[in-house]
């Protein structure tokens, strides 16, 4: 019964605030009025008592319109909490709500800190602005005493100038008449060196003709003597070529004899070849034979001493020799 005539109220309520927005007669939106209020106290001096007037029923209805949107929110929370009594007898509605709400308030106040720390930061901006116009002031009355200095100093550059274009003028004219004389002087020279070169040309010319004529002459002598050397040549080169045949055919014989000779040292090499291995395997024969009469002499040598130290045959005693002989006899 409590939230029915909590719900009831509100209904009344909210039609009462529709009534009364309904007699304003603005048009200008909420978010006109949301930055007319963030105009600092110093910008809101500026506007005149109309527009003063105008924000005052702005206000008044931002403030009929927030009451009619906050009466239709606890309206619907109402809904939803009987709801959800009459359903499963728990309050979760509104703990969600109060726990969203206190979210929500939270971001709000985070807002309201960056706001005015924007603020803050405006009005520095403002400050900075204002010393930087300051500074632009005195920069721009600096810059136009410079100017005026440029100007006082183009006029002097000017007349300068002027001055000195007048000392060019007369000195180009004294420097003109010094080159046309330098010229003219010059022009006698050159034409002093074309005569001297006029003169060496015909000489040389001349000289030039000589020489052709006595090259003409030299490479006909020349001529005659290069017929004369070929002449010498195929002569002693037909000369040179018989003799080469001869020659050749000496080679050839030459050959033939160094050819019959090597025949002839080939077959004496192995008859001396031959010959010395027969030789050498009878000098190997004979120091055999040598070697063999030498031991058969120490054998004897040795069997002789052996028959000496013990007396036997020819060197035995002659007592010996007797008894030997009668012992025979018997």
């Amino acid at each position: 019964m409590v939230f029915e005539e909590c719900t009831n109220a509100l209904v009344i309520c909210q039609e009462a605030l529709k009534r009364i927005s309904k007699r304003s007669t603005n048009t200008i939106n909420a978010n006109v009025l949301t930055a007319l209020e963030r105009l600092e106290e110093a910008d809101k001096d500026i506007l005149n008592d109309e527009i003063k007037e105008l924000i005052k029923d702005m206000q008044e209805r931002a403030t009929y319109n927030k009451l009619e949107k906050d009466s239709l929110y606890v309206r619907g929370i109402m809904e939803e909490l009987k709801k959800e009594i009459r359903e499963r007898g728990s309050f979760d509605v509104l703990t969600k709500e109060i726990e969203r709400i206190v979210s929500r308030r939270k971001e709000e106040e985070a807002l309201f800190e960056e706001c005015a720390v924007m603020k803050r930061t405006a009005t520095d901006l403002r400050r900075t602005l204002a010393e930087e116009k300051m500074s632009n002031e005195a920069e721009r009355t600096r810059l136009r005493n410079i100017l005026l200095d440029l100007k006082n100093e183009n006029e002097r550059v000017k007349i300068a100038s002027e001055l000195e274009e007048k000392y060019l003028r007369a000195w180009n004219g004294a420097k003109r008449g010094q080159n046309s004389i330098e010229c003219e002087e010059e022009w006698n020279k050159l034409k002093r060196s074309l005569d001297d070169l006029s003169t060496r040309e015909k000489m040389e010319k001349r000289v030039s003709e000589e020489l052709t004529k006595f090259l003409v002459q030299d490479i006909a002598r020349i001529e005659e003597k290069i017929e004369e050397w070929q002449e010498r040549y195929d002569r002693e080169k037909k000369m040179y070529e018989k003799e080469i045949r001869k020659v050749r055919i000496e080679i050839e014989e030459r050959q033939r004899d160094l050819e019959e000779l090597t025949r002839e040292y080939r077959e004496k090499q192995e008859f001396i070849d031959a010959y010395l291995v027969e030789k050498e395997a009878l000098r190997k024969w004979k120091e055999h034979e040598e070697h063999m009469r030498e031991c058969a002499i120490k054998v004897q040598a040795w069997w002789r001493g052996v028959m000496v130290r013990r007396k036997l045959g020819p060197y035995r005693p002659e007592e010996k020799k007797k008894k030997r002989s009668i012992k025979a006899k018997k």
